[in-house]
């Protein structure tokens, strides 16, 4: 199974220094590989939030390789 994540940013404007913080956020989950990939490049087409590949290790999909 692979899940298609969001990394969505935060703003926390109670602060001076008005810090950005980043929460994952589970889009949808994916039978094969392919299907989540092609739904990863769609959803990242769009230039808002970053979305990625993740398996069930955990390990994310970044330039076609798994990493930590």
């Amino acid at each position: 199974m692979f899940t298609l994540m969001k990394s969505e940013k935060m703003d926390f404007q109670s602060s001076a220094t008005r810090s950005r913080a980043y929460e994952q956020k589970e889009v949808g989950e994916y039978v094969h590989f392919l299907d989540a990939v092609a739904a990863c490049d769609e959803a990242n087409r769009e230039h808002a939030d970053w979305h990625y590949v993740m398996n069930d290790s955990g390990k994310e999909f970044y330039n076609g390789s798994w990493i930590d």
